[in-house]
């Protein structure tokens, strides 16, 4: 939707109801109401992969704490999917800093990583800096390789039918989230290839209309049933064998914690 439909939105709703403003000013509350009037009988489930046995004791590394990254569970996520999973091909949509792939490279045969070219960026606006930072993580890893394009654009085809677990992190907007989820569908293995979204959750708790819509009108109705937000992380994931998992409840008491050792490598 561009900015002049969403205008005559915006306007429409004010005309009825006056106290949507507000709402309107926040944006996600509005994007949450246009998901329940879409999905009006879908109930958003939640799982927590923190009870499996493997995330009994997890190494997060490399992990750098800087803007625009990862809550260090998302990384868990991928880790703990690969390895419960046997992942062999890993391919992801958003490279950044390298963080996510190298979390995962460890655990399987190769990784793909798409972001835009450097070229791109420049000419987006984007600092040296900015874009010096981009796959900063993994330049010494062998099993790790570098794609580079526009995933609107990009030529998938010799990845169609590889990936055993797509992890989609490019751009946000419903309706890029949308066009992703729709490629990453035509990348799967198998029915039993696994989807990540990042950001489908504002927090560790509060989903993200914004990335849900997209998400959920790209899936097939069918699938719908074992997408699973992911309790203490900011993914949405997609899991063929299903999983144990229960309606959100925000703000709900914990029901475990975790603990945290910082060990500090300089570079």
């Amino acid at each position: 939707m561009n900015k002049f439909s969403k205008l005559i939105k915006a306007v429409g709703l004010i005309l009825q109801r006056p106290a949507l403003l507000n709402l309107i000013l926040k944006d996600e509350q509005v994007l949450q109401q246009a998901f329940e009037k879409e999905f009006p009988h879908l109930e958003l489930q939640q799982t927590d992969v923190f009870g499996w046995p493997e995330a009994a004791q997890l190494t997060i590394a490399p992990y750098a704490f800087l803007s625009g990254s990862s809550m260090a569970t998302d990384f868990a996520l991928l880790q703990l999917l690969c390895r419960r999973y046997s992942v062999e091909t890993y391919l992801e949509i958003g490279t950044w800093r390298g963080e996510s792939a190298a979390n995962v490279a460890p655990y399987v045969k190769e990784v793909f990583t798409l972001n835009l070219p450097d070229q791109t960026l420049l000419e987006m606006g984007m600092s040296q800096a900015y874009i010096a930072s981009h796959r900063f993580f993994l330049k010494d890893l062998a099993n790790v390789s570098h794609l580079f394009g526009d995933s609107a654009t990009f030529d998938w085809t010799p990845y169609k039918q590889k990936c055993d677990l797509i992890f989609i992190d490019g751009d946000h907007s419903t309706e890029a989230v949308e066009r992703d989820t729709r490629t990453a569908l035509g990348l799967r293995k198998s029915e039993k290839s696994i989807l990540v979204w990042h950001d489908a959750k504002s927090d560790g708790e509060y989903p993200r209309y914004e990335v849900l819509l997209g998400i959920y009108r790209a899936l097939p109705a069918a699938m719908h049933g074992k997408l699973y937000l992911v309790k203490h992380a900011l993914c949405a994931v997609y899991l063929p064998d299903g999983a144990d998992a229960a309606q959100i409840q925000l703000n709900a008491l914990p029901n475990r914690q975790f603990e945290i050792g910082l060990k500090n490598i300089n570079l």
